[in-house]
């Protein structure tokens, strides 16, 4: 049995001063849908999918994180501690973690040289917290961080090494970083999970933000943190940082709010370890 055929039927034609508004608004629309559609191919940038290292990238790494003449680089960085879950303000940040390259092997290893101090400051008045729970509030004070980098193909390989006497640890974080290029910017992500015997731990990830040579751009690098973890000021429960930083080059160019502190109450940080022999020292 043969279907009968669907007959469609034309829109009926207008005609006079609808069929003219119409027409105009038709177009108008058409218009705008068309500078639209322009404006996000235009503003949306293509994709940035991590693609793993190539010896460009990691001299771009090696440059923005400890620089290549063995000067010091200074990252300072600002920022808050919440509740996790809440997000109730415990206190804002303030620090900065200071590098320097101190060698490079043959085979294209570097030798980083590293370390990194913050502090907190109540929400109402600024003032310093320096004790938790009757307890001095130093444990985000790192008086070095020692640290290798090299390229395997395309991955970056890397180790930790953290701690004095008994407590000195040397982490191998392997192959977790990643690089990608967003437009002409590169950015690399190094994220580190650490799980205790108690049942807590932490999560972090640093992406650092890096303008290309030559870009007018500044601060050159930019560096992100979010990390969630246990620290005294939470009560026994976790908390959430989040801290911005970007790159200054010289001690004198950190804000006085940080540096009149660091030369009354920690001298020390004021530059990165010189060298592999005083690295040594501070791990007995």
């Amino acid at each position: 049995m043969q279907r009968p055929r669907m007959r469609l039927r034309p829109f009926p034609k207008l005609t006079g001063p609808r069929s003219r508004r119409a027409t105009r608004t038709g177009r108008g629309a058409a218009l705008a849908l068309g500078l639209a559609a322009l404006l996000l191919s235009s503003a949306t940038p293509g994709p940035a999918a991590a693609a793993g290292f190539d010896p460009a990238l990691f001299e771009v790494f090696v440059d923005s994180n400890m620089g290549r003449d063995g000067r010091p680089v200074y990252y300072y960085s600002t920022g808050t501690v919440k509740t996790f879950p809440g997000g109730q303000l415990l206190a804002n940040v303030e620090g900065v973690d200071m590098a320097r390259l101190i060698r490079r092997d043959p085979d294209g290893t570097v030798h980083k040289a590293s370390r990194k101090m913050y502090i907190f400051r109540d929400p109402k008045t600024g003032a310093v917290i320096d004790q938790v729970g009757g307890k001095p509030n130093d444990a985000w004070f790192y008086p070095y961080q020692y640290m290798t980098f090299r390229l395997d193909g395309d991955t970056l390989r890397a180790t930790s090494t953290q701690g004095a006497g008994a407590a000195k640890r040397m982490v191998d974080i392997g192959s977790a970083m990643d690089a990608r290029r967003v437009g002409d910017v590169v950015v690399f992500s190094a994220p580190n999970a650490r799980e205790r015997p108690d049942g807590t731990g932490s999560y972090e990830m640093y992406e650092f933000w890096v303008q290309p040579k030559g870009s007018t751009v500044q601060p050159s690098t930019t560096l992100t943190l979010t990390l969630v973890s246990w620290h005294p000021i939470g009560n026994g429960k976790p908390v959430y940082t989040h801290r911005t930083s970007w790159r200054v080059d010289r001690y004198a160019d950190l804000p006085a709010s940080l540096r009149d502190w660091i030369d009354r109450n920690a001298p020390l940080y004021r530059e990165p370890p010189k060298d592999l022999a005083e690295i040594e020292a501070l791990q007995r």
